[in-house]
């Protein structure tokens, strides 16, 4: 059994969240999110990134925006899509955000209530 070593909790959303990742020099493109933490993101795509790039991860979680750096740090194929692990290059300040934001949507989420 493999351990877990996540040391923020993470958010799965039941509901899409759509952001954008930006690849240096390239135009944004657009993708949806399958869930968050602090210290990452995963989401599938038809493109292939590699292994290492660093990107610029943008999106809203209860109307908030945020811009993040991130590399890839996962990989893997899965039928026609290949899906990712981003980690956060992430500062204190923006960390506490991203923390109480997500915990408020997974409150929400769990009521069933996503709005404000």
């Amino acid at each position: 059994m493999s351990e877990n070593r996540r040391e923020f909790f993470r958010v799965i959303f039941h509901e899409s969240v759509n952001g954008k990742i930006t690849r240096l020099g390239e135009a944004p493109m657009s993708i949806v999110v399958d869930n968050i933490s602090v210290n990452g993101m995963r989401f599938n795509s038809p493109v292939n990134i590699p292994m290492g790039e660093r990107l610029e991860c943008s999106f809203e979680i209860l109307e908030q925006a945020f811009l993040l750096e991130g590399t890839i740090v996962r990989k893997s194929t899965r039928n026609d899509r290949v899906e990712y692990g981003v980690g956060f290059t992430i500062d204190q300040e923006t960390s506490s955000q991203l923390f109480k934001h997500l915990n408020y949507y997974q409150i929400r989420q769990r009521k069933g209530s996503y709005a404000d």
